[in-house]
């Protein structure tokens, strides 16, 4: 399948009033779909793509920040880093899409 494809069906299970831990799970995965696509690997282990993504200084500072919030633990209180995981996601993709024909 094509992995432009595999996002925007990841995109359209999205639901306005989506679990907030359920909506980072789709971001991370709309990111690693992407990401695998970069380095060309079909690796499910999205965290560790995101982490040598983050380690890549290929990525402008933008996609770096978007990878680290993304890729960050929870806080004690359970909040994300990320307060909108999905754009985070986007802006991946976004730079993937410049990089691959």
């Amino acid at each position: 399948m094509n992995w432009l494809l595999q996002i925007d069906t990841e995109l359209q299970r999205i639901r306005p009033d989506e679990n907030p831990g359920r909506t980072r799970t789709t971001a991370r995965r709309i990111a690693g779909i992407a990401l695998q696509q970069f380095y060309h690997q079909s690796s499910e282990d999205f965290i560790r793509l995101m982490q040598t993504a983050i380690n890549d200084s290929i990525f402008p500072d933008n996609v770096h920040s978007a990878l680290e919030r993304l890729a960050a633990r929870l806080s004690s209180d359970f909040t994300s880093p990320s307060i909108n995981p999905i754009n985070d996601a986007m802006i991946v993709v976004e730079f993937v899409k410049t990089k691959t024909p």
